[in-house]
């Protein structure tokens, strides 16, 4: 499945909504996939980049999908992915699409 622009401004439009009825201390994205996306939804939302999760932040990754790089954090911050698979050990607080068994390539992998 290739991933399009539209769909990614979708997702930060929508996170950016809810950091305008939440109050984060920053946004914190994963490397690799999060990382895009939390520099969008930082700029949109007029949110600090953080280097590192902190308390109160806003988690942001593309895809939670063992869950294994959210299982830390999943008790402690709000976290938003653009997608989310069944299987994953963490529901985020927020995701926008379901993950199927097909490879995802997002705009900035290509």
């Amino acid at each position: 499945m290739s991933v399009t622009w539209d769909m990614v401004g979708r997702f930060v439009d929508a996170v950016s909504g809810i950091c305008v009825k939440r109050r984060f201390a920053g946004v914190y994205g994963f490397p690799r996939g999060g990382l895009p996306l939390a520099v969008w939804i930082s700029h949109r939302a007029g949110l600090p980049l953080l280097l590192a999760p902190a308390k109160d932040a806003l988690l942001v990754d593309d895809i939670a999908d063992t869950g294994a790089t959210l299982f830390k954090y999943k008790d402690s911050h709000f976290i938003a992915t653009m997608f989310y698979h069944r299987q994953s050990s963490v529901v985020p607080d927020f995701s926008m699409y379901e993950k199927k068994d097909e490879w995802i390539v997002f705009p900035w992998e290509v």
